[in-house]
């Protein structure tokens, strides 16, 4: 019986587009139907209403026995819940007042009240499957509103007093895990927006062992082949970046799991040293960044408010745009979900060449031929172009930048060559070059040369803690 109502219940996000469309349809044809022009079909409204009722009910009925597998929250299912109940009942009573005739004011006012519950039922439902701010998120966006405000704590500005977890790793599984492991909903019985429900697991048990990240699921899943159905997030979900992969596994394997430790107290070599320093300054420019940031640069932009067609342009094209100001007239652009991005697309970057400030072109397939492009982004601030096969050839270009703040070229193949062009950058507060071919003694000259104004990042922690 329990795997029979699991399968039922599974059949849920199946069967429940029946009575959505079914109701959008008697619904419609309801009006229609008191019009002259379509009075022929008042004789199909009765049978309309009768299936819309009875696909309602079983929608409901096996919704019920989803809710029994407890991969949700009580209280967001139970909102679900009612509201279908009421649509169904709803419909049955439409059902009814048509049989006996009752009077044309009070079924346009039940045939009302049932599309306000189609769509109260279907928003909530939405919730419960993508996250409360499913439908709201991009709306903000549009209007230029900040998003919703992150549970993580603000990073400090002092990488090694950052707690790794709630500075660095909380804010990932925010972003990633949170629509199918937070407070609303908990496939598997697991919930990950707290320590206690980290440690405590789920329903196959533990999933973070200290010191094994091989052996927790926390790691494990998340290296999985994404055919494999254990694979988390699941295929079709925000992935995580091999970035924010790597954090997890160090802070399993070397910092041992533990919710409190400081990135000071973890141990660290090199190249982890570098990932942390790149998350931090990620961080730092993103939820406390961007509002730290306006005084200095967005202060002055005189800029239009974007095109919406360019910005759909450039979101259709895979690429995140984040408003960066209320008044939309500056952005900021990541192509995480666009490896494949190439110069051949560059150009399309440059319709918003007055809005543009923060430009984020990691590990796509950019050359020098895209940056002889980008160099038109004349208010760039922010400009990440680790792990791509930019040159000294192209990094010559971004002498046209002058208000560029950061620059990250992380494993490049840039020279001491370039370093007379980062030299040159008056408002340049920020650069890394670990894993380039920039020589020590390159990095001594420019650090010299900048003194205090400039950070440089060569895979060791900088006397400099100048913030971005």
């Amino acid at each position: 019986m329990e795997h029979l109502l699991q399968f039922a219940g599974r059949l849920h996000p199946l069967v429940v587009h029946i009575p959505i469309g079914v109701l959008m349809l008697t619904v419609s044809l309801h009006f229609l139907a008191f019009t002259n022009r379509y009075a022929r079909f008042r004789e199909l409204l009765p049978m309309l209403w009768l299936i819309s009722c009875g696909s309602a009910v079983f929608a409901s009925l096996v919704g019920y026995a989803l809710s029994l597998e407890g991969d949700y929250a009580p209280e967001a299912v139970a909102t679900h819940m009612w509201l279908g109940i009421g649509l169904s009942a709803g419909a049955g009573l439409i059902y009814l007042l048509l049989n006996r005739n009752t009077g044309t004011r009070l079924q346009v006012a039940g045939v009302g009240a049932v599309a306000f519950l189609l769509f109260a039922t279907g928003h909530y439902g939405g919730n419960l499957t993508h996250g409360e701010d499913y439908l709201t998120q991009p709306l903000h966006a549009f209007l230029g509103q900040a998003p919703a405000v992150t549970t993580a704590a603000p990073p400090p500005q002092n990488l090694q007093e950052a707690v790794v977890f709630e500075h660095l790793v909380k804010p990932v599984l925010e972003q990633k895990c949170y629509n199918c492991h937070g407070a609303t909903k908990q496939k598997g019985k697991l919930r990950l927006d707290a320590e206690k429900f980290i440690t405590k697991g789920g329903k196959h048990g533990e999933i973070l062992l200290a010191g094994q990240a091989e052996k927790s699921d926390l790691y494990a899943r998340l290296v999985l082949p994404e055919e494999d159905d254990k694979r988390m997030p699941p295929k079709g979900k925000p992935q995580l970046t091999e970035q924010e992969i790597k954090l997890i596994y160090w802070w399993i394997a070397r910092a041992g799991g533990d919710f409190k430790k400081t990135v000071a107290e973890a141990e660290a070599d090199e190249t982890t040293k570098q990932l942390l320093t790149d998350l931090h300054a990620s961080r730092l420019a993103g939820a406390a960044g961007m509002v730290a940031a306006a005084d200095s640069e967005f202060a002055g932009l005189n800029a239009p408010k974007a095109s919406p067609a360019d910005v759909k342009q450039l979101q259709q094209m895979g690429m995140a745009v984040t408003f960066l100001t209320p008044e939309q007239n500056a952005l900021g652009v990541n192509l995480v979900n666009v490896p494949d991005f190439s110069d051949s697309q560059a150009a399309a970057l440059l319709k918003l060449r007055d809005q543009l400030l923060w430009l984020d072109l990691s590990g796509t397939q950019i050359t020098d031929k895209a940056l002889e492009q980008l160099a038109q982004l004349k208010h760039l601030t922010r400009l990440s172009l680790d792990n791509t096969a930019v040159t000294d050839e192209g990094i010559a270009h971004l002498a046209k930048l002058p208000s560029l703040r950061y620059l990250n070229l992380y494993n490049t193949s840039v020279t001491d060559k370039s370093l007379p062009v980062l030299e040159a950058l008056e408002h340049l507060r920020a650069v890394h070059l670990w894993q380039t071919r920039v020589t020590p003694q390159g990095v001594a000259a420019l650090q010299k040369a900048r003194g205090q104004q400039l950070e440089v990042n060569f895979g060791s922690e900088s006397a400099n803690t100048t913030s971005l």
